[in-house]
C-alpha cells in the first residue's frame, strides 16, 4: 500500500480540502480515470459523510513523470437531489 494526497477545490465556492488516502503501490501506473476513481472511493467513505456522492469527469490529465493526475468535473451529491451539480477540480499525487 502507498499513501496519496488529493487536493480538491470546489469551483463554485472556492472551498479547498487536502485528503490523504491509501491505495495500491502501482496506482499511478494505472489510467488517469482509475486514479480519480480510487480517490472518490475513499472520499465517498471518509470525506462526504452526509451521503453518497457520484461524480462526472469533464477532463483528466496525467503526468507520468511527475506522478500526478488533475481532473475537473461535477459532483452529484445525494442530499442535494434536484440541485445543480457542483463543479470541482482535484489534484492527486503520491505522498
Amino acid at each position: 500500500m502507498a499513501t496519496y494526497i488529493a487536493r480538491m477545490m470546489d469551483s463554485a465556492t472556492g472551498a479547498e480540502g487536502s485528503y490523504k488516502f491509501e491505495h495500491r503501490d502501482d496506482l499511478m501506473s494505472r489510467p488517469a480515470d482509475d486514479v480519480v476513481a480510487a480517490f472518490f472511493e475513499h472520499a465517498d467513505r471518509e470525506v462526504f459523510t452526509r451521503g453518497h456522492v457520484e461524480y462526472e469527469l469533464n477532463g483528466v490529465v496525467k503526468n507520468k513523470d511527475m506522478k500526478t493526475v488533475v481532473a475537473i468535473g461535477s459532483l452529484h451529491m445525494a442530499e442535494d437531489a434536484g440541485r445543480e451539480p457542483q463543479p470541482f477540480t482535484v489534484f492527486i499525487s503520491a505522498a
